[in-house]
Parts: C-alpha cells; structure tokens; sequence
C-alpha cells in the first residue's frame, strides 16, 4: 500500500510538470508573435485588391423642353393621331402648366458606388470584379396605342406615361388647370446593377493602370416593377383612347459600360482615377432611331477609387 501511495504521488507530480511545460511553451509562442503592421515607406503590392468607386461629375437625364420631349414619345405610341390632334394635345399640355411637372423633378443622374476585388493571376496583373446599383439608360421593347410593337428609350416611355397622365387628367377634370398642375406625377428613371470585370497591374514606383468593361443586369424586373404603376398599366385612360402610349415589355438592348485610368499605390492604401463611358451600341439600335426611338447619348464621366492590397 505504501509503494502504491508513492508510485501515485510521483505520477501526479511528472503531470504537473509536463502540463507547467506545455503552458510555459503556449505562453512563450504567445509573446513572440508579433503582430501584423502595414508597411507605409515601401513593399510589394499584395495578392488581394479591395476597393470602393465613386462616379464623380453631374450627368443630366434630359435636356431642358418638354414639348420635344412629349412630341416624340406621343408620335412614336400615337401613330393614330394626326398632326391637328398632336399639336392640339402640346398646346393644351403646355398653357395648362401641366409640362411644369416635370421641372420639379431631378434632372441629374445620382453618383453611382461600387464595391470591387481582385487577385493577381498572372505577371502581376490582376483580375476581379466590381458590382453596384445605378442608374442607367435602356433601349425597352413597348407595344404602342394601336396593339403594334416598337422600341423606345427608356426617357420616351417615360413621357409616355406623362402623356397618358394628361389624357387622364384632362378627360376627368376639363379645363381645370390646378389639377393638372398638382397631380401630374413623372416616372423615375430606372437603376440595374452595373457588373463589371476589372484587369489592373501595378508597374513601377506604385504607379500602375486600371480597365474595366461591364453590363448592366436586372433591367427586366426593374421595368416590370416601374411600369406596373403608369396610367396605361392601371387602366386610367379616357374612353375614345386607343390605348397607353408606349407600354413596356422587356429590355431590348442595356448598355455597355468601360472605363480606362491610372492607379497609384502607398503602402497598403490605393487610390485612382480612370475615365468611363456608359453606351449602348449595336446595327439594330440604327433602325431603331430610324423608326422614331431617341438616340441614347453616352454617359462619359470621371471615376474616384480608394482601395487597400494586402
């Protein structure tokens, strides 16, 4: 029994000891563990790029005139109406201050942000993504008053629907000039998610270039929720009218985006400054303007980046 008692004791004081080794051990690799610190004066880039992008500048939506406006839109849904009944409905439109509606609305493109990251994959250079809600603009299939297809810029089924406000307004309160000043209501634009593949390569002294080329996706359902609220969609139109203006369908052409800059790198912090352009392009978009839709500009406009590469 006494051998017992001290073959017990010897094994419980080896255990303390071992397990007083090993928590020296952990402790000693705790405080030689230095931690991370970004290096300010100099380095290589790092294997990741994350950034945010500002579009920088103010782009107007459309140019100042209503009535060029509503003319096209109304001679593109209205094939029906003669030129008499056309200019009768501007000049109503216009002397009743209806056209003052749409003064009161934005006429500039909100500023975009996107959240992007890369990876180096080749030589240094660098490939990822980058993603973000705009707004944008869209040629948009449309089936006109008499039940026949056509295609429209989006700012066209945008006047569209201004135009059926007015037939509404002007079929339910004739001649009463503050009811259409006060109830007319002129359709947003809409926003997509702009996706975009990016390449960039730093080159010498921080200095580096950025490239980027995208689309813009989720048009369709943003179309459909849009135009479910216009007056041809509700049914709010006079009786002796054939039908909405310009009613959208589907998304007949979104644009393509691309951008081109320079990027500058110290330490760990990223900044850059690139030009873009927001376009729609293609042979069908020729026969289209041909057959009465708006000509789409594009939208060029400066880029901010600010990132981090670790």
């Amino acid at each position: 029994m006494k051998h017992l008692l001290w073959a017990a004791g010897l094994a419980f004081c080896c255990g303390s000891l071992h397990g007083q080794t090993l928590d020296d051990s952990l402790l000693e690799q705790a405080q030689d563990r230095t931690p991370r610190e970004w290096n300010w004066a100099s380095g290589e880039a790092g294997t990741w790029n994350v950034w945010l992008e500002l579009d920088a500048g103010t782009i107007e939506q459309f140019e100042y005139g209503s009535d060029n406006h509503i003319r096209r839109a109304a001679t593109l849904g209205h094939p029906e109406w003669s030129d008499s009944e056309l200019t009768a409905a501007l000049n109503r439109m216009g002397s009743s201050g209806f056209n003052n509606a749409v003064d009161y609305q934005s006429r500039y493109l909100p500023a975009a942000v996107r959240i992007g990251a890369s990876r180096q994959v080749w030589k240094g250079v660098s490939a990822g993504l980058q993603l973000g809600r705009a707004w944008t603009p869209a040629y948009v299939n449309c089936t006109r008053a008499d039940g026949e297809s056509v295609v429209a810029s989006w700012n066209q089924v945008r006047f569209g629907d201004f135009v059926d406000q007015y037939l509404y307004y002007d079929d339910l309160y004739n001649g009463d000039q503050w009811r259409y000043q006060n109830l007319a209501e002129f359709t947003e634009g809409i926003t997509g998610w702009r996706v975009e593949v990016v390449l960039q390569q730093e080159l010498a002294h921080g200095f580096g270039w950025t490239a980027s080329l995208g689309t813009t996706v989720g048009l369709d359902r943003e179309i459909q929720s849009r135009s479910s609220a216009f007056f041809g969609s509700q049914g709010l139109l006079p009786e002796n009218e054939v039908g909405a203006t310009l009613s959208p369908t589907s998304v007949a052409k979104a644009p393509t985006s691309a951008a081109i800059g320079g990027t500058y790198r110290v330490g760990p912090v990223v900044v850059g400054l690139s030009w873009s352009s927001v376009f729609v392009s293609g042979a069908e978009v020729n026969q289209w303007v041909a057959d009465g839709a708006d000509v789409i500009d594009p939208i060029n406009q400066m880029r901010l980046r600010l990132g981090m590469t670790f």
